[in-house]
């Protein structure tokens, strides 16, 4: 018996791909502007993360990883940059991690709610099911994107990427069913990607997959698992 729903965050209750890239491309605009960082590699920066200049790619790591491994990702090319050609780095990876941190809070991130999510979670809590996030994002960025939204007060636990390892590792997971008082048997996991989908199974609770729109192939359905094409759709699905 289903008694918990952990979501995923980015892509399955708020949209990423757009806002993402509108902060990084406000991101790379500011390690132009404030460390006056050259143009080749900024380019190759853009690469390692994804960063198109219309979209993120679908391998981009902005989808699976915390900010400090994105940090690292960033200054590691921008050390081997400065040694190869006898530049100094202005910025260390801390530095890194403070502007991501500082841009995700700023109050022209168009964070959006996906569609159907506040109906979705609406009639979830008045059923009495306990509601959580687990996501790499950090709880301030977290938060503020909630917030924006209006889905905040949906949430009795939000898991975030500062307290673990990242998905698909089960702490967020267990830490879920501690606050709650649930068993891992007990909570459904919802989330649009096959990392999510890891994390259910090695956290030994019941998953659904959120399908990209267009797919006419889905890889939850491949791997076993029940899937659908909008959140709302997951009440009919498992009868919650």
């Amino acid at each position: 018996m289903i008694k918990g729903i952990l979501f995923d965050k980015d892509g399955t209750l708020l949209e990423f791909h757009s806002t993402q890239h509108y902060l990084y491309a406000n991101f790379f605009a500011c390690l132009q502007d404030r460390y006056h960082v050259p143009g080749p590699l900024l380019q190759e920066l853009r690469e390692a993360l994804g960063h198109l200049p219309d979209r993120l790619t679908s391998d981009s790591l902005l989808r699976i990883s915390t900010n400090p491994q994105i940090a690292q990702a960033l200054f590691d090319p921008s050390k081997k940059y400065a040694a190869e050609l006898q530049w100094q780095v202005p910025f260390d990876k801390d530095d890194l991690l403070e502007l991501i941190e500082e841009l995700s809070l700023r109050d022209d991130v168009p964070y959006t709610a996906l569609p159907d999510v506040p109906e979705t979670l609406r009639y979830l809590k008045l059923k009495g099911y306990k509601l959580g996030i687990a996501t790499v994002d950090t709880l301030t960025a977290t938060v503020a994107g909630l917030k924006k939204t209006g889905i905040l007060d949906y949430f009795d636990y939000l898991g975030t990427g500062e307290e673990s390892k990242p998905k698909p590792d089960t702490f967020l997971a267990d830490k879920f069913c501690s606050q709650c008082d649930i068993k891992a048997d007990e909570i459904l996991i919802v989330g649009d990607s096959p990392n999510d989908m890891r994390f259910a199974e090695n956290a030994g609770a019941a998953f659904i997959g959120l399908d990209a729109p267009g797919d006419t192939t889905s890889v939850f359905k491949e791997h076993g698992h029940r899937s659908v094409s909008n959140i709302i759709e997951i009440i009919d699905a498992l009868n919650l």
